[in-house]
């Protein structure tokens, strides 16, 4: 709606057929099921790379992946699952800058994928904060499980972030390079703010050591007295 540079979703196969040398380039050939990183490569005429996006649910598993390939004429994306069409719509009342171009088309896209993500890690932080109260209370049941699988999300989001601040940059540059400074300037930001998401994870992930370490330095404890008594008896 009102958007001047139509987006075209192809399927893997008719994306192929289209740009066979992207296409070799940017999937080794090896398809959508390869997909395991968020990327920007640069070519001659266009930027093309892949999504992989961790589900807030259970971020550790399955990644939601597509590609795309962003041309001065048009932008299209890779994607045989129907994410990307679902995620155009919704997108539809939620539009950021004014769009012009089919590089703000995709930096539209990736800011909203990245729209409620300080609402989410302020959740997984809450439910750090409320395991240190368990082991305040000395309830550390399922303790172990429940850290080990904070910290698979964690190492999760934070490759996730990091990604995405690199691919921010790398589009950073090709549009500077093109002398294009509007998109310098967005996709610079964009990468900034993917870099702050890093860090908020990678100091979850040193919170969540730090609870560990204290999670065992409390059962080292209650060795000791367990060990005490039994010398005592």
């Amino acid at each position: 709606a009102g958007q001047s540079h139509p987006v075209e979703i192809l399927t893997m196969e008719e994306f192929r057929t289209a740009c066979p040398d992207i296409y070799r380039r940017i999937f080794s050939g090896s398809g959508l099921n390869h997909i395991r990183f968020c990327k920007a490569d640069v070519f001659r005429a266009a930027v093309a790379g892949t999504f992989a996006i961790p589900s807030k649910e259970d971020p550790s598993k399955e990644k939601q992946v597509f590609g795309y390939c962003l041309t001065g004429e048009k932008l299209i994306f890779m994607d045989d699952s129907g994410y990307v069409r679902g995620l155009l719509d919704e997108m539809q009342d939620y539009q950021m800058t004014d769009v012009t171009s089919p590089s703000l088309q995709l930096f539209d896209v990736m800011e909203y994928l990245l729209k409620e993500d300080v609402i989410f890690l302020q959740q997984y932080e809450d439910s750090l904060t409320r395991l240190e109260e368990g082991l305040l209370k000395r309830e550390s049941e399922e303790f172990d499980v429940r850290i080990l699988a904070a910290r698979k999300d964690l190492s999760a989001l934070s490759v996730y972030y990091e990604q995405l601040s690199d691919m921010g940059e790398t589009l950073q540059q090709d549009a500077a390079e093109r002398g294009n400074e509007r998109d310098s300037l967005l996709f610079g930001l964009f990468s900034d703010k993917a870099g702050r998401l890093y860090s908020t994870v990678q100091m979850m992930k040193e919170y969540s050591m730090q609870l560990r370490e204290m999670h065992q330095t409390q059962v080292d404890i209650r060795q000791n007295e367990i060990m005490k008594f039994l010398t005592i008896v």
